[in-house]
């Protein structure tokens, strides 16, 4: 709006156009300070394997997906649409291919 002032100078007071600028201004800086990022499933592993140590045991494995997703929103992830069913499916992935060692047997 501020290219915009030579066009409404003639119908609207200065000031008012400043007032507007600015509160356009400050809802665009608030609107991207609010919003975080999603985690995607690098993040999602990556917080896995920190949270684990590597390794799936029956001490771990009860509070994994609340382990994961405190770990997340420490890292500054909004994990509100994370849920259980995603993190056992990166779980089990990762055990089939060998990169979380299974001590739950």
């Amino acid at each position: 709006m501020g290219k915009d002032f030579e066009n409404y100078d003639k119908y609207v007071p200065e000031d008012v156009l400043k007032e507007i600028d600015e509160y356009e201004k400050r809802q665009r800086v608030s609107r991207s300070r609010a919003r975080t990022r999603m985690p995607s499933n690098e993040d999602i592993v990556k917080a896995i394997l920190e949270v684990t140590g590597g390794k799936l045991t029956r001490y771990n494995v009860e509070d994994l997906y609340d382990n994961v997703v405190e770990y997340l929103r420490n890292q500054g992830f909004d994990t509100s649409m994370l849920t259980p069913s995603r993190v056992e499916r990166l779980v089990s992935s990762l055990i089939k291919r060998g990169v979380l060692a299974n001590m739950l047997e």
